[in-house]
């Protein structure tokens, strides 16, 4: 029954998409919109989407690396590491995203070229304004592993020592496992933030979907002014696509490693 259930959600997902699909078909052969301009550009967008696909895939596994460290580093009896975890936290989410990207990519910039004589420090500057943006998201998921440590009841722990387990032992075998389980869905809402966020990585000019999408309703401006939105319509859905993945992706792992009976509700 469960796995029917399943199958019924995604054939439900692609009977809408298709109907999607077809309702803006019948507008565009309406008359509504330029139907051959919006399937025109859509190979142009798929490359901006492929963009930021690519910034995804590094901003995310980032963030969640120092998220991990961080969050652990904010629970350990060490009162230097706890120090540095709680001043990396409060830096990155006190700061805005878009004014971190944009000062580390120019400093980074101004470096290489005085310093290290880089005559084209562009590719370098984008790699450091793509940590920067997961730098910001690990803030966040530092919290959000932090509190999946502390949920652990403590008795687990002090029996896991009874055990004669080290305390690695112990954080590996009985902390971690419940920590990600708890925190899976809270990760996954930031994951979904930080896709979004990649857009603001256009003002350093990374390659990127929202970039491409402003290109394209420019230029329809010198063709047709109602013909503006579509570009931004089609990214708007090619954002939502992506950001499905990543939560129907996540929400798959919390599937596979929950304990039955201890789940949350789901619709």
């Amino acid at each position: 029954m469960r796995l029917w259930s399943h199958a019924s959600r995604w054939a439900f997902a692609v009977m809408i998409a298709c109907a999607a699909i077809t309702v803006a078909t019948a507008l565009g052969q309406a008359g509504v919109y330029d139907g051959r301009y919006a399937w025109g550009i859509a190979a142009e967008l798929a490359e901006g989407f492929i963009g930021t696909a690519a910034l995804v895939s590094a901003v995310i596994p980032v963030g969640f690396a120092f998220g991990f460290l961080v969050g652990w580093g904010r629970t350990t009896r060490s009162w230097f590491a706890r120090s540095v975890a709680t001043g990396y936290v409060e830096f990155f989410r006190g700061m805005p995203p878009l004014v971190l990207i944009v000062f580390s990519s120019l400093s980074a910039a101004v470096l290489l070229r005085r310093y290290l004589y880089v005559e084209d420090p562009f590719l370098a500057s984008l790699v450091v304004g793509v940590l920067a943006l997961g730098f910001h998201s690990g803030g966040y998921q530092a919290e959000i592993i932090r509190a999946g440590i502390q949920s652990v009841p403590r008795g687990q722990i002090e029996a896991a020592y009874a055990m004669g387990l080290t305390p690695r032992q112990t954080l590996l075998s009985v902390v971690m496992p419940q920590a990600f389980r708890v925190s899976l869905p809270a990760l996954g809402n930031e994951f979904s933030s930080a896709i979004k966020d990649t857009a603001l990585l256009s003002a350093i000019s990374a390659f990127e979907l929202s970039q491409l999408a402003g290109f394209l309703a420019r230029d329809a401006l010198t063709i047709n002014v109602r013909m503006v939105v579509i570009p931004w319509i089609e990214a708007a859905i090619l954002y939502f696509a992506l950001t499905f993945l990543v939560v129907r992706g996540v929400k798959a792992v919390e599937n596979r490693v929950k304990v039955p009976g201890l789940e949350a509700p789901s619709l």
